[in-house]
């Protein structure tokens, strides 16, 4: 969940000039290691070569006043942002960063050889059936069930994508179309924003 909060909170710095001056996004900290708790901080990190982060931090504000935000509400996932901006490579924690976080946005198609590969993915957020028998349905068919004599991995685990909650999945891109095809067949409404994931 913490990467489509955070994906969330940060389309709101493309809408505005200061986007131009941004190199990559990371999301790094407790977040990531599947550590937060009440009262922890999602920690972002901007990488770039200009003075913005006064400016990026008052951007990034308006996504706490946005329906995006209210969405998160319902799911109960409102933890607030701690946002730093820099030259990576100069930071202080660079090599917390680059042993275990996300990377959510790169400028450049070609990372630098500093930065562990990359793999690009696809964030699903899920609406799923609130009547009981399709709800059961269609999570047994794409997680799987395993009962006395019988075990089915699901199509999801086909796909080799991850399970982040219970209504949000992580893709392989090129797995896509595949994917697409499984929700309009079920008749399951959908969003999804395509990631950088690395570190795996």
């Amino acid at each position: 969940q913490a990467i489509a909060y955070a994906q969330d909170a940060i389309s709101f710095l493309f809408l505005d000039p200061i986007a131009k001056d941004i190199e990559k996004i990371y999301l790094y900290g407790s977040a990531v290691r599947g550590q937060l708790q009440k009262g922890s901080d999602i920690d972002i990190f901007i990488d770039t070569n200009k003075n913005i982060e006064k400016q990026a931090k008052t951007i990034l504000n308006r996504f706490y006043l946005s329906q995006d935000y209210e969405k998160w509400k319902h799911y109960h996932f409102t933890y607030p942002f701690s946002f730093q901006a820099g030259k990576l490579l100069e930071w202080e924690l660079k090599s917390s960063i680059l042993a275990e976080g996300i990377l959510l946005y790169s400028k450049q198609a070609d990372f630098s050889e500093t930065i562990p590969t990359t793999k690009r993915k696809d964030l699903f957020i899920l609406e799923l059936p609130k009547n009981k028998k399709r709800y059961l349905h269609f999570i047994r068919h794409i997680f799987g069930r395993k009962e006395k004599g019988y075990s089915d991995k699901g199509f999801l685990h086909k796909l080799e994508g991850q399970k982040l909650s219970s209504n949000i999945i992580l893709i392989p891109k090129e797995q896509e179309a595949e994917i697409i095809h499984f929700l309009h067949k079920e008749k399951i409404n959908y969003s999804f924003k395509e990631i950088s994931v690395w570190g795996e």
